[in-house]
């Protein structure tokens, strides 16, 4: 089977290598996958003798990403700016995934490295890395690591292992053709150092009762329509944990004939749709988060939308769906 991954443009690796300082930014309300691609790739380069800068808007939300905050600047200090600082974005399909900051940095040189769907480059031509049939990415960045020359060492190997396992699920998510590229990867982190059994406990355990209490309120709650192939949640202002998500959809996927899983989050002056889909759907449910003004994957995407109750919500995205379905 080819690899999934095609080769990197020579432009970009040169790019690279010529820089002397380097910001690294992901796009802001960060996951797993943007943090640990930003630490990797901050790593790499600093194992190449790079000055770098880390930023990231947050909000640190996730219990889970929560102790990497102080890992991360929110602003740009104007004399690294100076510098004159190539500029790598990670893991965002549209500029303005990294927040306002960006607004600062826009001038930069920049490359963008990223594996959703959605969205155009938005970078010159050489400069970009995007390939949307990567799972997560950190298996992008462990690519350029290697047409850089950098060895992998444990703590660079971990968080490439970790941003891989949050955005399969811990390969739940994980397609047979993406696995046949990916996992003699994990392999070698593993051969680096990286324990996956360990990792799994110290990212879900020590969870709170209450969330626990709160996932179950969720999925009790849920809504099952259009014959049970799609199921509708709903995520109160109360319940401010983003991490929940994981839970609701983990558990309700596994229900006989669904296809499709909708989270409703309830937010201040928004509401933020999640969705996930079975492997065996036919449902990108990153096209409707596009539509929505979102983006994603095939398999998961998200969208924040306004000006709409949480019952007419539910009713539009029931109507795409029965669309599709049909």
């Amino acid at each position: 089977m080819a690899s999934i991954f095609p080769p990197c443009d020579t432009r970009l690796i040169e790019a690279i290598k010529s820089a002397e300082h380097v910001a690294v930014i992901a796009h802001r309300n960060p996951d797993g996958d943007a943090l640990y691609s930003s630490l990797a790739m901050d790593r790499i380069l600093r194992t190449l003798g790079k000055k770098t800068l880390l930023l990231n808007e947050g909000p640190f939300l996730r219990d889970d990403i929560k102790h990497l905050e102080n890992m991360f600047r929110k602003d740009a200090d104007d004399s690294f700016l100076l510098c004159n600082p190539l500029l790598i974005i990670l893991d965002c399909s549209t500029p303005d995934r990294p927040g306002e900051i960006f607004g600062k940095l826009s001038n930069l040189k920049r490359i963008v490295i990223d594996h959703h769907s959605s969205g155009l480059p938005f970078t010159e031509e050489g400069m970009s890395y995007i390939v949307p049939s990567s799972p997560s990415t950190t298996m992008l960045v462990d690519i350029i690591r290697e047409e850089l020359g950098v060895p992998l060492d444990k703590e660079t190997a971990t968080y490439l292992y970790r941003g891989f396992a949050t955005d399969t699920g811990f390969y739940h998510f994980l397609s047979a053709e993406a696995a046949a590229s990916c996992l003699p990867r994990v392999a070698a982190f593993t051969a680096a150092g990286v324990s996956p059994y360990e990792i799994y406990d110290e990212m879900h355990d020590g969870r709170k009762l209450e969330d626990i209490k709160n996932t179950a309120s969720i999925i009790l709650n849920s809504e099952s329509v259009l014959d049970g192939r799609l199921i509708i949640c709903h995520q109160g202002k109360e319940m401010t944990n983003a991490r929940l998500s994981d839970g609701v959809y983990a558990s309700l996927l596994e229900t006989e004939g669904v296809k499709a899983i909708v989270l409703i989050k309830e937010k201040e002056e928004a509401l933020e749709i999640g969705f996930r889909s079975k492997n065996n759907s036919d449902i990108d449910v990153g096209e409707i988060a596009a539509e929505l003004g979102g983006g994603g994957h095939k398999r998961a995407a998200g969208a924040t939308i306004t000006g709409l109750s949480v019952p007419d919500a539910k009713a539009m995205l029931i109507t795409r769906f029965q669309k599709l379905l049909s």
